[in-house]
This record gives structure tokens, C-alpha cells and sequence, in this order.
């Protein structure tokens, strides 16, 4: 299937600041990916900061005492890179791809915004009126509103349930130095993880990472509290009205964390229920019923929690009846075995994907600094190959009873009327 001793194996540093390099080189690449990744953002926040970790991954390309704005963009322009970041609710990351040649030049653009960045006063309001306009663009979006509301409710009272945007009112009354304050306390040392992908040398990046991130505190991090109790609202349908022409829902069941020894076991599962054209809510939800023209299944999984979840948008009269057939089949995980014909179907698909994947650079520098994160050492890709490998039918059926068959859902849904509505 794949030549075994051709598969990249990652690197890791750890620095004498406590931040961690690391690096997976493919040499034959033209292209490499960096990567910053800060292990603090929006489930570590306060009530009065909703959203600050958001808004300070805006203010960060906003300059620096060296370079305004404009300069930094033309230089990424200049060496033909590209550049991006992302808010999670565990992570911020900020990342850039550029030609192999480039990317000393590249990580100093990238380490300039993240240790130097001053948060313009005028850009700091403008980047706030942004802000505001993107949390009413969501709200105007069903499917976005629909899966925030979902989010929130599944971890009601967690800060996973917080709002990664954070709220109108928290945005606008932020203060500039409120935001400086939560960077100096949260983008340390310790909480930084530098990643490469591509080809890369991952001693050069040892070096400039000494060199470029000199400057970072090495304070620890406030370590995630998870206050209690918390419960993801199992059994219960909550409906948010609006004159649409479909209802479109979000159901979900409760999972072991990230980095749990049952992650290999739940991405089979999921496979085979709810991802491709070949999964089971495909098939009988879409092909066989005609009810919906999207559903899928997907996981959200965090440091400490995690969610199975199962969308579909359908007209309103069937709304209820496609969330009943949804739960069926995750309730048939319970009381059948997998066939080893779907078995191996299910585990060529994640295998196969996985495996291609490492032709992106970009996606496989957010993959090993995740990976980094959730364990003491980045995961081989050949480990992840050989666990998926080893994912029986029992295995399946057995966390399937042991999670969903006394657990009932949350359902979250948007549309003209309540699908349970007489």
C-alpha cells in the first residue's frame, strides 16, 4: 500500500525557554510551511475578554516597531509567501507558506509579529468595528449562528462553550490594554510551539527559533480549569425560529479527549458513519430516503473532552425523522458488528488520506504541532498508519455500547418551527 521506510518521521526540540521545534522534512518538496502556535486562547479566557484571543490574532499583523502593516504584507508579497492564522478554542496559530529558499525570511516576518507587536491604537478600533461586522455576518448565516449555538450549549458551562468570536458587547468594551496585558501573560515561552513542514532543515530552524524568539517570557501559562458541573444537554432539543426554507440541525454525543488511546477506534467509526459518500447517514439519510442533500458526521476533540457530531439539512416536515434515523445508525454501532469488508473499506479511506496529506505542507504544520501539544512527542504518521491498521469490529462495537447506549443526544436546530412541534 505504501513504502513504510519513505514515510517523514518529525523532530522535536525543546529549547532552553521551553519552546518546542518541531519539524517534518520532506526534502523533495519545493515548498515549505511555518508555524507559530500559542497553547492559550478563547477556553482560557474571562468573561469580560470574550474573544480577545480572536481579536489579538487580527491586531497581530497590524505591525510591529519595525514594520507598519502595509510593510509587512509587501514583504510576505515580496518572497512569494502566503500567509494566514486561525482562532481555535485551545489555540492560536499563525502560519505561512512560502518556497523552501524563503523560509528563514519567511519565520522572521512570522516571529516579528508575534514577539513584537505594538497594537496600533487607530488599528485597534478598526479592527473592532471588523470584528463586530464578522460576529454579524455569522449570526446572518444559519449554519454559522446554528453550529456557535450548538458549540455553546453541548459545553454549557465549560469554556470550550465560549464563543471563539466572543460577544458584541465583550468586543467593544475591550480596551487596548487589556489586550497588550493578555498577550505578555499568555504568548510565553513554554506555551509556544514552532512548526515546520516541507522541505525544511530542522537545525537551522533550531537556530533561528533560539534567535527570532529570544525575546519571549518564560513565564508559565495559567493552566484550563473546568468548572463544574458540566453537561452536554443529552436528551434535549433546543430550536432557534427563523423563516428559512430548510431546518438544518446539529446532533451530538459526548467522546474521550484528543489524545485518547480510543482516537484511532472513534476516526473508524466516524468514517464509516458519517464521512464520504459511502458512510451510513450518506446512504440512508440521502440516497435512500432522498431527506437531506447535505449530512455527514465529524469529531471535535480537545485537550479534555470531545464531541461526536452528525449534520443534515432537510425540509422542515422531515427534520424529525431524519434526526431519528441519524441516532439509529448511531445506535446500530451498539447492536452490530462491522462487516470486515466495510471495516477495510473504512481504514483504506482514513489511510489514504492520511497519507496524502502529507503532499500539504500547511496542513501537516498544524498537524504536528497539534500533535506536539496533545502528547509529549509529535506522532509519527507510520504509528498513526499501523494503529488504524490494528482497529478491529469489536473494538468498535465495544466503545460504541460504552458510549452511546445509554446516551442520548443534543439536538440544536434552526429553521421555521420546531421539528417536535405538534
Amino acid at each position: 500500500m505504501y513504502h513504510q521506510n519513505n514515510l517523514p518521521r518529525p523532530r522535536m526540540t525543546t529549547l532552553s525557554s521551553g519552546i518546542r521545534v518541531v519539524t517534518q522534512s520532506v526534502p523533495a518538496m519545493q515548498s515549505a510551511s511555518i508555524g507559530i502556535r500559542v497553547n492559550s486562547s478563547t477556553r482560557d479566557e474571562p468573561s469580560d475578554l470574550a474573544g480577545a484571543s480572536h481579536f489579538i490574532e487580527h491586531l497581530l499583523f497590524k505591525g510591529t516597531t519595525r514594520q507598519t502593516a502595509d510593510q509587512i504584507m509587501e514583504k510576505f508579497d515580496a518572497i512569494g509567501a502566503k500567509v494566514n492564522a486561525y482562532t481555535s478554542q485551545e489555540e492560536v496559530f499563525y502560519f505561512a507558506t512560502s518556497l523552501a529558499s524563503a523560509v528563514p525570511d519567511t519565520y522572521a516576518l512570522l516571529a516579528d509579529m508575534f514577539t513584537d507587536s505594538i497594537l496600533p491604537p487607530e488599528e485597534v478600533e478598526k479592527e473592532r468595528g471588523v470584528i463586530l461586522q464578522e460576529i454579524a455576518m455569522n449570526y446572518d448565516n444559519p449554519g454559522r449562528h446554528l453550529y456557535h449555538q450548538f458549540h455553546r450549549g453541548f459545553w454549557n458551562g465549560h469554556p470550550l462553550g465560549s464563543p471563539v468570536l466572543g460577544t458584541s458587547d465583550s468586543i467593544s468594551s475591550i480596551h487596548r490594554d487589556r489586550l497588550l496585558a493578555h498577550i505578555r501573560s499568555r504568548y510565553s515561552a513554554s506555551a509556544t510551539i514552532v512548526s515546520a513542514a516541507g522541505n525544511i532543515d530542522h537545525d537551522q530552524l533550531v537556530k533561528l527559533s533560539e534567535q527570532l524568539l529570544c525575546t519571549l517570557p518564560t513565564t508559565t501559562t495559567a493552566a484550563s480549569t473546568i468548572p463544574e458541573p458540566w453537561s452536554h444537554g443529552g436528551g434535549s432539543w433546543n430550536h432557534h425560529q427563523r423563516p428559512m426554507e430548510q431546518t438544518q440541525f446539529y446532533l451530538g454525543y459526548p467522546i474521550p479527549a484528543a489524545g485518547s488511546t480510543h482516537r484511532h477506534t472513534l476516526a473508524v467509526l466516524n468514517q464509516i458513519l458519517g464521512s464520504g459518500m459511502a458512510s451510513r447517514l450518506f446512504r440512508e439519510v440521502r440516497e435512500r430516503r432522498s431527506l437531506a442533500y447535505s449530512v455527514y458526521s465529524s469529531m471535535a476533540s480537545y485537550s479534555d473532552s470531545g464531541c461526536l457530531v452528525i449534520f443534515a439539512g432537510t425540509k422542515p416536515v422531515n427534520a424529525r425523522e431524519a434526526s431519528e434515523i441519524c441516532q439509529r445508525e448511531v445506535k446500530r454501532f451498539c447492536s452490530e458488528t462491522v462487516t470486515e469488508e466495510v471495516l477495510c473499506s473504512a481504514k483504506q479511506q482514513i489511510q489514504s488520506k492520511r497519507l496524502m496529506s502529507l503532499d500539504d505542507c500547511e496542513l501537516q504544520v498544524r498537524r504536528i504541532a497539534g500533535s506536539a501539544s496533545i502528547f509529549a512527542e509529535p506522532e509519527p504518521i507510520e504509528d498513526s498508519l499501523r494503529e488504524i491498521a490494528e482497529v478491529t469490529a469489536s473494538d468498535i462495537q465495544q466503545l460504541a455500547v460504552e458510549l452511546f447506549e445509554t446516551t442520548e443526544p443534543r439536538i440544536q436546530s434552526i429553521g421555521p418551527q420546531h421539528p417536535c412541534a405538534s
